[in-house]
């Protein structure tokens, strides 16, 4: 493709959102570069297996779980470049011509703080009965959007925000508009193996947090996930395992309990197994994982969607990396819907995971002030 004059960020977007076109742009953590994956038609591939994916080449985004209104997708990486190597905007414009999957969407809710302390301690009185050691609780809060929000600006923002978290901005016409800035990695593959984290377990980054111990509810929750990460790797037969932690690590506002593993005699090409393995991890289901999800899928006033999910770049520069699609906001016409989930364990108290909750949404909501182009 020829090159001409450079094509800016904002253009390159309006351009994939009047044409409806599907885009991603993303910042991998503690790099500058933001890059971009675009398709040249609007028809998604649509991945209802982990060998779906293993074949693609792009943007890889997928939900919490597959159900007729969610489905894992693929952006296909037509277009893969960078800011300030986009391509001319003279690739052939899409009209209506073209067949589109009608995904549909559940209403989104909001929780009141009353009826998410009975789903509180409608969890615990689960736990209590020996169903389960754990289960996520999420819900959504709404805002006004802004006048003059441009989603560019704020994906931007957020990149200089938080430089050690996974920056995304995706669109498409049948799933709508998405932004996060996740701290949290799924799966890494290099030449060597696979790493992943255990991140569980949240306090507010504030100078007395720092210094203090982490208290027995959230050393639970950590447990609980590396336990489990554990496992799942052990029945892949993985072996030379490397574990680092917990250990204390900054996400913006937030504090969490982090622990590092890397398997380095995993066969690269193992990875959609050890995909399906792994997610959803009881960082943001539960366990036992199967009873989680349908817990969560009988009692949740909210549809997930592709919240706490997992998205990221799959074969494009020998790369995949997979992120959980923590800290997300969908951008609707006149609302901001801000995504966020607690664990709860026999030790919670509901009125700590709301407080936990709202500061989680802080991740996204405090940068509002400088999203104007």
């Amino acid at each position: 493709m020829s090159s001409v004059k450079r094509t800016s960020l904002y253009q390159f977007f309006d351009y994939c959102l009047q044409n409806r076109l599907p885009v991603a742009f993303y910042r991998i953590p503690n790099t500058k570069t933001i890059k971009v994956v675009a398709q040249r038609e609007r028809q998604l591939d649509l991945c209802s297996e982990m060998k779906d994916i293993s074949t693609k080449k792009g943007f890889v985004v997928a939900p919490f779980s597959e159900d007729k209104y969610n489905h894992a997708f693929v952006i296909r990486a037509d277009i893969f470049n960078t800011e300030g190597k986009l391509p001319a905007l003279n690739f052939a414009k899409v009209f209506g011509n073209q067949p589109l999957v009608a995904a549909g969407r559940k209403k989104i809710q909001e929780s009141s703080r009353k009826d998410y302390a009975e789903y509180v301690k409608n969890i615990q009185r689960e736990i209590w009965k020996g169903n389960f050691k754990k289960v996520v609780a999420a819900r959504v809060i709404k805002k006004k959007k802004p006048g003059g929000f441009n989603v560019v600006t704020y994906f931007e923002s957020l990149c200089k925000k938080y430089p050690s978290a996974f920056i995304s901005l995706v669109y498409t016409e049948q799933y709508g508009l998405w932004v996060g800035a996740t701290p949290e990695i799924l799966l890494r593959v290099d030449k060597t193996g696979f790493s992943t984290y255990s991140l569980a377990g949240t306090k507010a980054n504030t100078p007395n947090n720092l210094g203090m111990a982490w208290g027995p509810k959230e050393q639970e929750e950590q447990k609980i996930v590396s336990e489990y990460i554990t496992g799942s790797f052990k029945k892949l037969n993985a072996t030379q395992m490397e574990v680092k932690g917990p250990e204390t690590i900054v996400a913006g506002n937030l504090l969490h309990l982090r622990t590092s593993f890397t398997f380095k005699n995993s066969g690269k090409n193992k990875w959609p197994e050890v995909v399906a393995h792994l997610h959803p991890t009881p960082a943001i289901a539960g366990l036992p994982k199967e009873k989680s999800i349908a817990f969560i899928r009988g009692h949740e006033v909210a549809d997930r969607s592709f919240y706490s999910g997992y998205l990221g770049p799959v074969n494009l520069n020998n790369e995949v990396t997979l992120f959980v699609n923590l800290r997300c906001m969908q951008v609707l016409k006149n609302k901001l819907v801000v995504y966020v989930g607690c664990g709860i364990t026999a030790d919670s108290k509901p009125a700590d995971e709301w407080k936990e909750g709202k500061m989680k949404s802080q991740t996204l909501l405090n940068v509002l002030s400088a999203n104007k182009k």
